[in-house]
């Protein structure tokens, strides 16, 4: 009773492992202009969002006169003064960067403008295109696995079930 429990699984999941294995190729699949521009935004807004947090972290900071060296780099790297007025100008700046419809669209054209430059070259994209690729990549692989193993777990329940029956 139990090896027959042990072969069933076999049957089930045999066809699931390869159909898994065959679903990976979908990392290949060709990554879409606008796929790619969502991804690309996303990841933008969320360095943005980071970089705001760090700022506030920052100017919590001046607040209790214990402002720590890497702050004081990061500031200076990127061009705020060693105030809070500054600090909340370039976070107002860098919020409006990703809601205000204007600059949003401008952000989302730029990736839209050099979408096929990236596709043709790895050397042309900048962290944020390479993190957009490799993302919708490793996406297409997560569900290619998925897929394919549920689909052949599905195939191989069917064919054991009627096997089983004569």
């Amino acid at each position: 009773m139990a090896m027959n429990a042990v072969q069933d699984r076999s049957k089930v999941l045999g066809p699931g492992v390869i159909l898994g294995t065959v679903g990976m190729s979908a990392y290949f699949l060709p990554v879409t202009k606008d796929r790619f521009v969502r991804n690309a935004f996303a990841i933008q807004k969320e360095l943005t969002e980071e970089k705001i947090d760090k700022f506030t972290k920052t100017a919590e900071q001046i607040t209790k006169n214990n402002l720590k060296t890497e702050n004081k780099i990061f500031l200076h790297e990127n061009g705020v003064a060693e105030s809070i007025d500054a600090i909340g100008q370039k976070c107002l700046d860098l919020r409006k960067s990703i809601t205000d419809s204007v600059a949003v669209q401008a952000l989302k054209k730029g990736f839209e403008d050099n979408f096929l430059a990236y596709k043709k070259s790895e050397a042309m994209m900048d962290n944020i295109a390479s993190s957009a690729f490799k993302r919708i990549r490793w996406t297409n692989f997560g569900w290619g696995i998925g897929i394919g193993f549920l689909i052949g777990s599905a195939l191989g329940a069917g064919v054991s079930n009627s096997g089983g029956q004569k």
